[in-house]
């Protein structure tokens, strides 16, 4: 199968990482120009309306041409994707009508991980970064880390985009336990009292954005290690399988992390439930009366270090993640493979 990556969110697709490209390759061709394609993959439905009159005019000359969303981004199926949990849907957009296909965390099982969940998986530094730093933090004592959080200068951090009245990012599908948390998330970092909280991202005044430096991971971790109390992980998006590299950084900075997760997020399989505060069911004012009342205490200290040792026995075999990119690489192949196959909606 001949694959084609279009658009301007070309490089958050699975199929687009320099550590699976490596893999797919086994068993798919990747090509240089769209008309070689059988298959063009996009990151996002928002990049078929970008490119509709270039896609217009490849179906016409290949009808049987397939295109499918692979998108690893719950936040922007829950957005501008129209109804994110369909196989295959139509898309209306300059004037034409486009069948396409989605393969996503609600159209698929492929992001059902078993040790790392798959954004870690897209770059070797997550795992090497965190295998060493939480070996490190291990070997610290619980009085060790209250020390820390007691002497720690910033108090609450906040690394994440001002997301303030976008409306569209409060989306809300308790049957399927899917929360946007954007504008929450907002909410709460404005709530907090200016002395002593860190805001960091587009639209908090930053002259230069996180993803314009040589590596905005490294820096977020240089600039919050052992140097703040209270850490936010809260992501975009709340999905059971959905976990990014957040909540791992506030460990790792030593943080106290804040988390949003109702009972079945797989956030609970990595670390004791009183390792972090989970503000699951909290209003925005309820979350920052409960966040500015914390005091660092010896129980929370204690489980912070058991997370400590948790996290560093998770981290510890780079055999695993590697297993764990794999499989995942071997699910996703399997499921384009076989999403192909299956019948498009009729357009009228």
């Amino acid at each position: 199968m001949r694959l084609f990556i279009m658009g301007r969110h070309a490089h958050r697709t699975p199929f687009a990482y320099r550590t699976y490209r490596a893999l797919f390759g086994r068993n798919f061709d990747y090509v240089d120009h769209p008309e070689q394609a059988d298959v063009i993959l996009f990151g996002y439905v928002l990049n078929i309306d970008e490119n509709a009159d270039e896609l217009a005019a490849l179906l016409e000359k290949k009808p049987d041409l397939r295109l499918v969303v692979v998108s690893e981004e719950p936040l922007w199926d829950t957005t501008n994707s129209g109804d994110f949990t369909k196989r295959h849907n139509i898309r209306k957009t300059g004037g034409h009508s486009f069948r396409y296909s989605v393969i996503n965390h609600h159209t698929s099982d492929v992001y059902e991980f078993s040790r790392f969940p798959y954004f870690l998986t897209t770059d070797n530094e997550y795992f090497l970064r965190y295998s060493r730093i939480f070996a490190q933090n291990a070997a610290l004592s619980a009085d060790a880390h209250l020390q820390a959080w007691k002497a720690a200068k910033i108090r609450y951090a906040f690394f994440a985009e001002n997301r303030d009245l976008v409306k569209k990012y409060s989306v809300s599908h308790p049957g399927i336990e899917t929360y946007g948390l954007s504008v929450y998330r907002t909410d709460i970092a404005k709530g907090m009292p200016d002395k002593g909280t860190m805001r960091v991202g587009q639209g908090w005044g930053a002259k230069v954005t996180r993803q314009a430096l040589p590596d905005w991971h490294l820096d977020k971790i240089a600039t919050l290690r052992g140097k703040s109390f209270v850490i936010s992980a809260i992501e975009n998006t709340s999905q059971r399988n959905y976990i990014s590299e957040k909540i791992f950084d506030a460990f790792a900075c030593r943080g106290l992390p804040l988390f949003w997760a109702p009972p079945s997020h797989r956030i609970h399989e990595f670390c004791p439930a009183d390792s972090f505060i989970n503000l699951h069911g909290l209003e925005p004012q309820e979350a920052i009366d409960r966040i500015t009342g914390l005091t660092p205490g010896k129980a929370a200290a204690a489980a912070h270090a058991e997370a400590q040792d948790t996290l560093r026995a998770r981290f510890r075999y780079m055999d695993d993640y590697i297993a764990e990119r794999a499989g995942f690489a071997g699910r996703i192949s399997a499921e384009l493979n076989a999403i192909v196959q299956e019948n498009l909606p009729a357009l009228s």
